[in-house]
């Protein structure tokens, strides 16, 4: 026996093999009968609930149909026109009154369900009683609860059964007895003093009777079904009132404002057990109907269940030992054999070490023989790979230092796979926000940017050769040979390259930009090309990241050096943000961004900075005029040019900045002031032609004083309501200059200005010029 133990433990792949199989069999096992258990779980929860809900049900259309009946029979007794007399009448008459009393009581005869009627006369000040003693025996304490709820003690739920507790004789105030009340009266809401009242008590006996009912059908004295009233008050025949059940009464209540539902199942922690807590809300009442169980109880078949389960495990278990001691040993075989093979490799073998298994040791041996054969391969490639790399560095920077016959022998020496004869393609890849990665991820960025080449090198060359060209610097270079250039040239080149992009960001999570040089003559020409490609790569700027940069995509931009915004988006910019409009604000960044992205490189870097001014001037001209400046870091306005790579980031970033002072400005925005300042906007713009526009005339209009009206503005446009009419009508001259041929004096009467002369000072203090010069500058393109 001893022998076999030994054996085994020797054997530790074997071992393993064995292990694997039985944690395999029983995993499996296990998550079966837990996704077993679970479910059988679930299904007796799900039926409990059902049953429950039914039991709830009754009781709540039970206690709906009473208070239905009772509303039915309080209306019927409230309009009969003899019992009115009883609630309206002015005048005692005590002959008739005791007629409709008689009446009365006839009616609570017929009645089973009521207890007593009571009549408050209002104007009489006189109350009417019918029905059970308590109501009119002076040592019943019923009668003086009534006269609190209508002196307004109590509150009043009209229409709605009310459960009142009363003491039939105060002289023993522990023999407490349990009635329903329902309170009818003139008034739609609360309870009006100077109002006559109906009050219909009813005998609460067939619902509590119900009740215990269902409460004594439970063998767990735990479960329990209880009433909470309008005030949140408990009404059990069993439980005592209240008692450990304060906290339960406020998570029902939180569920039901949480879920807005009317009946529902959750679990809760009572007494240290977990217990089972189902509810219904009865809507004519306002009461809810509770019932309580625990946990344990419902679950117990289910824990029985649970007990198998285990024990089919332990079973199953011993049954896979057995079969895998059988299996695992007909696999062991062949490693048998390979061992006794190993023994025989010469100068590598080993003794075998303690504590690694069979094939850690045939790895051992053959790592050996790998190192081997690898470390005179290394030795030999290693000298090679860098001269190779110091030429093709020096072929693409020094280009004009390379002949004809280097370019021939680095061929020939397999350094180049493209013929640099022909018109070739120059590409620059660099990998996008090379610096955070650094930052953040700590990687190895020489060793990724190795992986993309490869890559890129390996997609690019199902197309067509291409070489890459390590720099040691942030980027690397491709060298494409495309043979005889044609239209389709550079989209299969881009094509190449997004598949690339694709595979990179699959494996790696990062995204590259690649920018393509124009088409290269000649090698001699190969560090222009490179340059030319660098400042291509400027333009990721305006394209965003993760994109393939042709010539032609450059093209569209490159001439483009003005940095100028349109005034009219500089203008609603300004404006969205003063007045908080958020939506407004991001569809004029949309609008700026997509006027920037068609300018040069360095019209761009222009642009970015003028907006971030823009921004921070707007932000000090709110707080001048706010008594909480908004707390915001403009600095970090400045710094988006030099953080960002794209347009795309640096506007995201703009949008994430005046995005926090909205919380800030919003609730200026949706007062009813900014509704005034936004109306005599409105009213500016449409109007604005109108030469006698005045801050007069808008407050005759508004129906305000002009001292008000031009106060408000001021405050929250930081400009006067003269200076912005003036703004506007600028603005449309502006227009009118640009796309009319009208003579500057009829546009100075069409925008609303009388005075051509106070047109021409207030445009040239705007816009730095005369209209008549800002027009010739416009047709020239200046």
């Amino acid at each position: 026996m001893t022998h076999y133990l030994r054996k085994y433990r020797e054997r530790k792949y074997l071992m393993r093999i064995m292990l694997s199989i039985n944690l395999l069999i029983v995993a499996s096992m296990l998550a079966s009968l837990l996704s077993a258990y679970m479910y059988s779980k679930k299904i007796s929860l799900d039926s409990q609930r059902e049953a429950n809900e039914k039991v709830l049900s009754q009781i709540n259309y039970n206690i709906s149909y009473m208070n239905e009946t009772v509303k039915n029979f309080a209306i019927s007794l409230y309009y009969d026109n003899d019992m009115a007399h009883l609630l309206f009448s002015r005048e005692p008459d005590r002959f008739e009154d005791t007629t409709r009393i008689n009446k009365l009581n006839k009616t609570i005869a017929y009645n089973s369900f009521v207890h007593s009627i009571v009549f408050y006369n209002s104007k009489r000040d006189t109350y009417f009683t019918s029905g059970d003693d308590s109501i009119s025996n002076p040592k019943s304490n019923l009668m003086d609860i009534t006269k609190s709820y209508l002196a307004g003690t109590k509150p009043i739920y009209k229409m709605q059964l009310m459960p009142v507790a009363y003491a039939p004789n105060t002289e023993r105030p522990q023999n407490v007895q349990e009635i329903f009340s329902l309170y009818m009266y003139d008034s739609i809401d609360a309870y009006n003093k100077t109002d006559s009242a109906l009050i219909i008590n009813i005998k609460p006996e067939w619902l509590f009777q119900k009740l215990e009912l269902m409460n004594a059908t439970s063998d767990d004295p735990s479960n329990r079904i209880f009433i909470l009233d309008q005030n949140k008050e408990i009404y059990s025949p069993v439980a005592p009132a209240d008692k450990g059940l304060s906290e339960l009464k406020e998570e029902i209540y939180r569920k039901i404002d949480a879920s807005n539902q009317a009946v529902s199942q959750f679990t809760y922690k009572l007494d240290g057990q977990k217990q089972i807590v189902n509810y219904m809300a009865n809507a004519s009442t306002n009461w809810v109907i509770v019932d309580i169980e625990p946990y344990t109880g419902v679950l117990a078949q289910i824990e029985q269940l649970k007990k198998v389960f285990i024990t089919v495990a332990a079973i199953s278990f011993f049954l896979a030992l057995l079969a895998s001691l059988f299996v695992s040993n007909k696999l062991y075989n062949p490693v048998n054999v390979l061992l006794k093979q190993t023994e025989r490799v010469p100068g590598v073998a080993v003794d075998r070490p303690q504590g690694k298994d069979e094939f850690s040791y045939v790895t051992d041996i053959y790592d050996r023989l790998v190192d081997k054969l690898a470390s005179e391969q290394s030795r030999q490639a290693g000298n090679e790979n860098i001269i190779c790399s110091y030429h093709l560095r020096k072929l693409v920077t020094d280009s004009t230092a390379i002949s004809q016959d280097e370019l021939r022998s680095f061929r020939e020496r397999g350094y180049l796979k493209t013929d640099l004869e022909w018109p070739f393609v120059l590409g620059v890849v660099k990998v996008d926000d090379y610096k955070k990665l650094k930052e953040t991820r700590g990687l190895d960025l020489k060793l990724l940017q190795f992986a993309v080449s490869n890559i890129v090198q390996e997609v690019v060359s199902e197309v067509l050769p291409v070489d890459a060209v390590d720099l040691r610097e942030e980027h690397f270079v491709l060298l494409f040979d495309i043979g005889k250039p044609d239209e389709d040239t550079y989209e299969r080149i881009a094509a190449s390259m997004r598949k690339a992009q694709t595979i990179v960001g699959d494996l790696y999570h990062i995204t590259f930009t690649v920018a393509l040089s124009d088409l290269v003559p000649s090698h001699g020409e190969l560090t222009y090309a490179y340059e030319r490609a660098l400042d291509y790569l400027q333009y990721r700027m305006n394209v965003g990241a993760n994109a393939v940069i042709t010539p032609e995509l450059v093209q569209e931009r490159q001439y483009n050096h003005d940095a100028q915004i349109p005034p009219e988006l500089e203008r609603k910019l300004i404006e969205g943000i003063k007045s908080g409009r958020q939506e407004q604000v991001h569809q004029e960044l949309d609008r700026i961004r997509a006027v920037i992205s068609g300018m040069s490189s360095d019209a761009v870097i222009q642009s970015v900075v003028h907006v971030g001014i823009i921004i921070k001037q707007t932000i000090r001209e709110i707080n001048q005029n706010k008594v909480s400046p908004l707390t915001l870091d403009l600095r970090s306005v400045d710094g988006l040019v030099f953080e960002k790579e794209t347009l795309g980031e640096i506007f995201e970033a703009f949008v994430q900045i005046l995005d926090a002072i909205f919380v800030d400005h919003k609730a200026v925005v949706e007062n009813k002031v900014q509704v005034i300042v936004d109306t005599i906007k409105d009213v500016i713009q449409s109007n604005y032609a109108n030469t006698n526009l005045s801050l007069q005339e808008i407050s005759d209009l508004l129906k305000m004083s002009p001292a008000y009206v031009g106060r408000i503005f001021k405050k929250y446009e930081t400009v006067s309501v003269a200076d912005y009419i003036n703004e506007v009508r600028l603005q449309n001259a502006v227009i009118l200059l640009e796309k009319n041929n009208w003579q500057v004096n009829e546009i100075s009467e069409k925008v609303g200005f009388s005075s051509q002369s106070y047109f021409f000072k207030l445009f040239k203090k705007r816009f730095g010029t005369t209209p008549k010069d800002y027009r010739i500058k416009k047709s020239m393109g200046m």
